[in-house]
Formats: structure tokens, C-alpha cells, sequence
């Protein structure tokens, strides 16, 4: 089985959990951290001669274009991860449509390759997303997480494979999630992987990874334990800034333990 690594490209103030103190509307007015973050992760990745696909917010591309093209330098995917960071489901469907194509448009302006693949802001798919996502000439959406979360949203698939082709010839790229007896852990990374002890969490990728590939995921604001503090109501506060400090030596083991590879490459002809 393979194990894909991915990122989703968006500074520290874009998270949803940071919403109840930051609002869409005062972005610029805070302290953008994503340029750093980004390098400090290429440098990381370089070290493990490890290659991974980034999907890039539109709004941190039209700003820091220098990151989407420092991405694409080191040999890595560029990808959508839509404009806004809206949550899919909160908007109709010509402004989602308009933010996939504002995002496809900004990023291919800048790399030199076609923006055929998609995550959706906190994995927020809808089946109607999914036929936008289709008609806009994506290839692929990495946005489906068959677990209960409080924003999650999911499209339908045939089988519980980490690669399936949906109605309208879409490839769904899923999640990976640990069966442990009726329940379904979701297990790629992000705040998963702050707050399951390495150890646990490598042995459920092993796991995992025995009967299907693995597509594993992280933010770089997760690697900044220095970004800027806000008042947030408890639960935020736990998902957002837990184990920060942990987060860059635990991908190091992360790079090391595993052989990991950019999703263009199963898109190329192997699945």
C-alpha cells in the first residue's frame, strides 16, 4: 500500500477554530506567518527527500505568491484548497462555483501545471460541490472523512476505499479512519496527530496501511507553536494550539518511519 502526504496551505488566522475571535474581514490585518511556516517545512521535507501535494488557499496565493512558487520549485504538487475557507455547506452553489474557479485561476497563474486536485476547507464536500468541482475540470477531491465531526460533510461512494470514482467521473481521494470495534477514528493527521501519542498513531497507520493506502495531512501553522494567541472558547483553544511545540519533531519521525509520496502519483495511472 502507499502512503500520500499532504498539506493544506492557509495561515494561522484562516483555522476555523480561531473564527470566534477573527473574522474573514480583518485577515489582513494580522500577522502573516505562512511564508516561514511553509519553508520551514520544504527545508524539512528536503532533509527526507520526501516530495507531498499542497493544497494552496487562493487567498494566500494571491498574497504570498512566492510560497506557491517556492512549492512548485522543490518539486511538489500545487493544488486547490478553494479561495475563502468558507465552509462548503454554508454557501450556496454559484459561490462555491465562483471560489473554485477564483482559486483554480490564481494558482495556475502562477505555477506551471494544471490545478486538477481539491480539499475542501475542514473537509467540507457536498455532492453538489463534487459536480462543480467535476464540471470546473477537476480531476480529483480529497475531501471525504467517513467519521462524525461537527463540520465535516461527506459525497457518496460505492466502497469504503481510500480511491473511488464517483457518478460524475470524479475521483474521490478519502480519509483514513481506524476501525476500533463499532467505532470509526479518524486517523490522518492534523489535530489527530498532535493528540494521539506518536507511537499509537504510527501503529494505526501500519495498521491502516496493511489493507489500503493512506493519506495523511497537516497544516504548517500546526509546526508554529510562536504563532499569536487568541482568547477562544475552550474547545477551539484544545484543537488549535494543542502540542504545537510537538508538532515539527513528530512529522520528523513521521518522514522517517514511513515512505511517503505526492498523490499525482497515483493519479498519473496507478489507481
Amino acid at each position: 500500500m502507499t502512503y500520500y502526504l499532504t498539506f493544506d496551505v492557509e495561515d494561522w488566522f484562516h483555522a476555523h477554530n480561531v473564527l470566534p475571535a477573527i473574522k474573514p474581514d480583518q485577515w489582513d490585518d494580522y500577522e502573516p506567518r505562512v511564508e516561514r511556516n511553509v519553508n520551514r517545512l520544504l527545508d524539512l521535507l528536503a532533509e527526507y527527500d520526501t516530495r507531498a501535494t499542497f493544497f494552496v488557499l487562493g487567498w494566500v496565493a494571491d498574497r504570498h505568491p512566492t510560497v506557491v512558487e517556492l512549492i512548485e520549485a522543490a518539486g511538489h504538487d500545487v493544488e486547490s484548497h478553494g479561495y475563502n475557507h468558507k465552509l462548503l455547506y454554508e454557501q450556496n452553489a454559484e459561490a462555491v462555483r465562483r471560489d473554485l474557479a477564483r482559486s483554480k485561476n490564481v494558482l495556475e497563474s502562477i505555477v506551471d501545471q494544471s490545478v486538477t486536485g481539491y480539499r475542501a476547507p475542514s473537509f467540507s464536500i457536498t455532492p453538489w460541490a463534487a459536480d462543480i468541482l467535476a464540471d470546473l475540470g477537476f480531476e480529483y477531491d480529497s475531501s471525504r472523512y467517513a467519521a462524525r465531526h461537527d463540520r465535516y460533510g461527506s459525497v457518496s461512494v460505492t466502497e469504503e476505499t481510500t480511491f473511488t470514482t464517483l457518478e460524475n467521473g470524479l475521483t474521490e481521494i478519502q480519509l483514513p479512519t481506524l476501525e476500533v470495534g463499532p467505532m470509526s477514528i479518524p486517523w490522518g493527521g492534523g489535530g489527530y496527530f498532535r493528540f494521539i501519542p506518536y507511537r499509537l498513531f504510527r501503529r494505526g497507520l501500519r495498521r491502516i496501511g496493511r489493507d489500503r493506502d493512506v493519506v495523511f495531512y497537516l497544516h504548517p501553522w500546526e509546526l508554529d507553536p510562536h504563532q499569536p494567541h487568541q482568547q477562544l472558547p475552550r474547545t477551539n483553544r484544545l484543537r488549535h494550539y494543542h502540542n504545537l511545540s510537538e508538532t515539527a519533531g513528530r512529522l520528523r519521525r513521521l518522514l522517517a518511519d514511513f515512505d511517503w509520496e505526492p498523490i499525482s502519483t497515483s493519479m498519473d495511472g496507478n489507481h
